[in-house]
């Protein structure tokens, strides 16, 4: 029964050497889901809407409505496009398409999901990756936004500071130095409700 919770498609499933019989997941319904990998049993379920809401409220989500429910509008709605397992401190990090930030979710005692916040990026991110205890977010100009006069980077790294994640300023200036090619144009990136299923797996490898 292992990811049948969810009302919409599985865009991601992350599991972690600190929690061995757990997995964590994310879909288009909106919610990051704990499971019990050895039963397969739902253990906890958290509903991003409420941490998310204030992207809303001052317009900085770039899709108009904060709904996982109304399924004729793919254009408004949002779906996790990722979760990554940090493995110390123990945590994942979620990235959710058309909103600038990345979601932080410690993992507890229990076991259990607890302290989900959002932590703020320039951008919405196009995905999110762990490298040791720092957290990389890519992200993309908008469609038009990019040309020859465009300082807009690429990317935002992200390391634990004082119980946060804090911006690790080198990092991040050694990521946006990397030379690249301007191109054309920048097409838009489309929703996962319309690009249909895609699934990925992320989870510990021995030579890492």
């Amino acid at each position: 029964a292992f990811g049948l919770g969810h009302t919409e498609f599985v865009t991601s499933i992350a599991t972690a050497r600190f929690a061995p019989d757990n997995a964590v997941t994310g879909a288009g319904d909106g919610t990051v889901r704990l499971w019990e990998l050895s039963s397969g049993r739902l253990l906890q379920t958290v509903d991003l809407k409420d941490v998310l809401a204030k992207y809303y409220a001052d317009g900085r989500a770039k899709c108009g409505v904060n709904s996982f429910e109304d399924h004729n509008a793919a254009e408004q709605r949002y779906g996790v496009l990722r979760v990554r397992a940090v493995e110390e401190p123990r945590m994942f990090v979620v990235a959710v398409e058309r909103i600038p930030a990345v979601v932080v979710v410690e993992f507890g005692d229990g076991p259990a999901l607890v302290n989900v916040r959002a932590v703020d990026i320039a951008r919405p991110p196009t995905d999110v990756a762990v490298l040791g205890s720092r957290v990389i977010a890519a992200y993309a100009p908008a469609a038009g936004e990019a040309d020859a006069g465009s300082s807009d980077a690429l990317a935002v790294a992200l390391a634990p500071k004082a119980g946060e994640l804090a911006v690790d300023e080198p990092l991040t200036a050694a990521l946006n130095a990397v030379p690249t090619q301007l191109a054309e144009s920048v097409p838009p990136v489309p929703s996962i409700y319309i690009w249909g299923n895609k699934m990925s797996v992320d989870r510990p490898r021995d030579d890492e």
